[in-house]
């Protein structure tokens, strides 16, 4: 063999096992899109985006953010890492279930996670309507805002069930027709975290609307040592079977409720119910009426007020245990 020969045959042996160990599929992107036109064959690039949010998170950065570019329903999502999924500028864009969960949410520790401007809707209407709405079974920072999510008949519109110390923020959130009146544990928005777990809830400029059973339940029934500071803030629950109930029973966790500035109306039972040892709510700047029965304190629990409330009009207004004096 001459030399040039040697020389070609070391080059083509080489350049085979270049072949052999190419690099790797392209890295995944920190921003994606999504279309109603879309393909999940796609990259998510913005002039090939993808169809689904399955088909685009698969493709997004742990960190990363997908963005709609158009109207559509996207399909129902499991999230186990890093995201935001903003869709600020096509109000029409959205998830749409029947008889399943629409945003599972699974995450680590320290994961943040955020979905913006999305309508998300159970088919409340038909006869396979969705299950929950948004579905925390892990959630380091969850931000839920801009969003309406109704008609989720079988579960929550918004189900946060965390196992690990965890944060809920709504802002400008809108829950609406959910639960079914053959299940009592059913409705708006569920807070209910595992035992020993502390949840952080905070709904601000929000409207929990028309939900059979509860608008907002915050809930340790037998559940030992979990804890929740919920803060509602600037929001109108109205049109509930029962507006708000804290549950606390004793030996089991603790409850802690701020409402501010807020409507509690039209319940066809309860406007405010605390209910248990371990239940606390304090109520300031706040507008408790027409409901069935303003507010009732059961099994011990504690309802204060701040003295600037106005209850009233209901067909039973109650009473507050305590009255908070200014400082």
């Amino acid at each position: 063999m001459t030399a040039f020969k040697r020389i070609a045959l070391i080059f083509s042996t080489f350049f085979a096992a270049g072949l052999c160990f190419a690099a790797p599929a392209s890295a995944q992107a920190t921003r994606t899109w999504i279309s109603g036109v879309g393909d999940d064959a796609n990259p998510c690039s913005r002039t090939a985006p993808c169809k689904t949010f399955g088909g685009a998170i698969a493709k997004t950065a742990g960190g990363g953010e997908i963005n709609c570019l158009d109207p559509g329903g996207f399909g129902s999502l499991t999230i186990t890492k890093s995201i935001a999924i903003i869709c600020e500028n096509n109000p029409q864009a959205g998830v749409l279930v029947a008889a399943t969960n629409a945003i599972i949410i699974n995450v680590p520790a320290g994961t943040y996670v955020t979905i913006s401007g999305l309508y998300v809707d159970g088919l409340g209407s038909t006869g396979v309507a969705g299950v929950n709405g948004i579905y925390v079974l892990q959630g380091g920072n969850v931000t839920l805002r801009n969003m309406t999510i109704g008609g989720f008949r079988n579960g929550y519109g918004v189900n946060f069930v965390n196992t690990q110390a965890g944060k809920l923020i709504m802002d400008n959130v809108s829950v609406i027709e959910g639960g079914i009146v053959s299940d009592t544990l059913t409705g708006g928005v569920l807070v209910q975290p595992a035992a020993g777990i502390t949840a952080d809830v905070t709904i601000v400029n929000s409207r929990l609307l028309n939900n059979q059973n509860i608008g907002l339940r915050l809930d340790t029934v037998n559940i030992i040592g979990s804890v929740i500071n919920a803060t509602v803030d600037n929001t109108t629950i109205a049109g509930n079977t029962n507006g708000i109930l804290l549950k606390s029973p004793p030996s089991t966790g603790t409850i802690k409720l701020i409402l501010d500035h807020s409507v509690v109306s039209n319940s066809s039972s309860f406007g405010l119910i605390v209910n248990g040892t371990g239940s606390t709510a304090r109520v300031g700047n706040s507008l408790i009426s027409n409901n069935l029965t303003g507010v009732a304190a059961l099994q011990s629990g504690s309802l204060f007020s701040y003295g600037n409330n106005q209850l009233d009009g209901n067909g039973t207004d109650g009473a507050f245990t305590s009255l908070i004096p200014n400082k």
